[in-house]
């Protein structure tokens, strides 16, 4: 293993989180106490800048940032989280992208309601080479497709690994797959791309696209993974609080052990163990472990059992 302390470039989406626990909807036009409102930082590449830089990697985030209320808080607990914002662009004359989170307390489920507004995309353009030097890793969500493919074009020439977090089918989102060494899908974005409704079989189009290593991931039901051949890694058990973020932080604990020199297979069962960590707390951005943490729950964590779905034998 590589020393535990990667350099890894971000270029991804921020976002301002509203979460709100939610037993149930009210009726139309009623009111309904909530226990709490929390505010913080959220979306895809930014929660897993932070959550790598917790576990102990040297982060650089390119993003979009705003100096509306929003924004600035957003900035503050990036910094905080000891993540690099210096290739970030500033729109100060824009608002910050928002995200409301409804959770269900009993299952930790939650329903978004997300909106990035006018905030622009960054541009191609804005990409520096130097960004890569001596990075151990480029980690992409998606969201920022132009400078995206710039960035993964030079990782690839450099010989970086380009993980790509594949949430929602998006434009770009086919080219730039082709240009990611790993791609670990939701349990809807493989489908989407390969017209299929058979994960194994969207999986085994989505690496004839290019990625070396491909994988989907179901949650609670465990993660569907391809190389060579296809094989399956359970979800860690526990208390579920709310999973707002799980995704995320799946993504990220998979990076920092590619990063660090790890295994596809041992990759996956890191993700899983810091996703499972996040779920036992509130926001997107609760309970980011520590390395120790993960260590702990690789060794003594109960799994769940696999989804049906994956029809191994």
């Amino acid at each position: 293993m590589m020393p535990e302390s990667p350099r890894i470039l971000v270029i991804g989406y921020n976002a301002f989180d509203i979460t709100v626990p939610v037993d149930r909807f009210p009726v139309p036009d009623s009111k309904a106490e909530v226990p709490f409102v929390k505010l913080g930082g959220g979306g895809p590449g930014a929660t897993a800048a932070v959550a790598m830089s917790r576990l102990g990697a040297k982060v650089q985030l390119v993003t979009p940032l705003t100096q509306d209320a929003g924004g600035l808080i957003q900035r503050d607990e990036l910094m905080a989280a000891g993540v690099d914002l210096t290739g970030s662009v500033v729109f100060p004359e824009y608002a910050c992208a928002k995200a409301v989170i409804l959770v269900q307390p009993a299952t930790g489920e939650r329903t978004i309601f997300w909106s990035r507004g006018d905030l622009p995309l960054l541009d191609a353009a804005s990409w520096e080479s130097q960004w890569l030097d001596g990075v151990d890793l480029l980690y992409l969500d998606g969201h920022e497709p132009d400078l995206s493919m710039v960035a993964a074009r030079e990782a690839r020439a450099r010989g970086v690994p380009v993980v790509l977090d594949a949430g929602s089918v998006r434009s770009g989102s086919e080219e730039l797959v082709a240009l990611c060494t790993d791609v670990i899908s939701s349990s809807v974005f493989a489908l989407q791309l390969a017209g299929s409704e058979d994960p194994l079989e969207a999986l085994t189009e989505l690496r004839k696209r290019g990625p070396k290593n491909v994988a989907m991931t179901f949650g609670a039901e465990g993660v569907l993974a391809l190389a060579e051949e296809p094989f399956a890694i359970p979800a860690f058990e526990v208390e579920v609080c709310d999973t707002t973020g799980a995704g995320d932080v799946f993504h990220a604990g998979y990076a920092f052990s590619l990063a660090c020199g790890g295994q596809f297979e041992y990759n996956l069962t890191f993700g899983a163990a810091v996703a499972a960590l996040k779920c036992a707390h509130w926001g997107g951005r609760g309970g980011l472990p520590l390395l120790a943490d993960v260590q702990e729950i690789l060794r003594s964590g109960q799994t769940l059992p696999l989804s049906a779905r994956f029809h191994l034998s």
